[in-house]
């Protein structure tokens, strides 16, 4: 009897050893982490499954209203994790604990980051807007304006207020000379994206060409703010100051074009004819001399050739 009940005595410490080192390895490892979308706002209500890779044992948890999670005491081991909510898309994860601890050991670990199914959905779109919106700058280069308008339209389906597209859309327009067509997307585009000098000067064109001269004014005005250099910009604009008379200002337009682009013979031309309406004749004749020598076509030559010699007859 009293072996047995050594027997018994032994069977029971090894039980009471065994839990022992049992419950000292269930507390070797803390860690606290948050899960975030991807603007880093918490996600709450995350269901986090926790599998001992080597036994299958598994844990269970979720988030809480902060996105946060927390395991206090995980037993060494390597774990797969998983991460689940409805509305967002699953992630997985591997958690390395391998190397026994005397003491509960606390993880430092990053915030787990998950994507939204509209987020992802987001991306994929924009990633084809982008696609189709090289498709179309492609065609415009290639001088395709009925494909690029085509395209365009394709992607304005999926992504109304694409401003790459809408402005290539109005562009293709304005090229085909359809300016009234060409108004309403570029109209939008510099509404989405103001800081767009393009939009701006293509949009002075359309006005331009529709007879609208103070609203192409002041969309080359704006094209100026935001492109001081836009030698083309400071051309149209001085050409409709000085249809309008307007001689002193379309000067200034003009010789802010030549700043930019100094061989310009139109530009010269145009400061040319500027400075002989004030009767500034020495400083016309250099304009158009240097016009002349800034241009090849043989009627602008000529046209030139008769207005130095206009003004050499004037200065005689």
């Amino acid at each position: 009897m009293r072996d047995v009940r050594h027997t018994g005595a032994l069977a029971a410490l090894r039980m009471l050893l065994l839990a022992v080192t049992a419950l000292a390895q269930y507390r070797e490892y803390y860690m606290r982490r948050r899960v975030v979308d991807a603007q880093k706002k918490p996600v709450t209500d995350m269901e986090i499954v926790v599998v001992d890779a080597a036994t299958s044992r598994s844990y269970h948890m979720k988030t809480d209203a902060k996105g946060e999670f927390k395991f206090a005491g995980l037993p060494h081991a390597t774990y797969k994790v998983t991460f689940s909510r409805d509305g967002y898309t699953s992630a997985g994860d591997e958690w390395k604990f391998e190397a026994p601890q005397e003491r509960m050991q606390r993880v430092e670990v990053p915030d787990v980051v998950l994507a939204s199914q509209a987020h992802v959905q987001e991306v994929a779109r924009a990633a084809g807007a982008r696609a189709g919106v090289e498709d179309t700058a492609e065609k415009i280069r290639k001088g395709d304006l009925d494909g690029a308008i085509a395209s365009a339209r394709e992607v304005l389906e999926k992504s109304p207020e694409e401003p790459s597209a809408l402005y290539y859309l109005g562009l293709s327009y304005e090229r085909k000379k359809m300016y009234a067509e060409a108004l309403a997307p570029l109209t939008r585009v510099t509404e989405l994206s103001p800081e767009f000098p393009a939009a701006w000067f293509e949009l002075g064109i359309c006005h331009g060409k529709l007879g609208e001269p103070e609203k192409a004014l002041a969309a080359y005005d704006r094209n100026l703010q935001l492109a001081p250099v836009n030698a083309d910009g400071a051309y149209n604009s001085g050409l409709i100051l000085f249809e309008q008379n307007k001689v002193a200002e379309a000067l200034v337009r003009f010789e802010q074009g030549l700043a930019a682009r100094p061989d310009d013979s139109e530009l010269h031309e145009m400061a040319g004819r500027c400075y002989l309406h004030e009767a500034k004749l020495d400083r016309a004749l250099d304009h158009f001399e240097r016009a002349r020598t800034a241009a090849t076509a043989p009627d602008r030559l000529a046209l030139l050739d008769r207005l130095i010699a206009q003004v050499k007859a004037l200065v005689c």
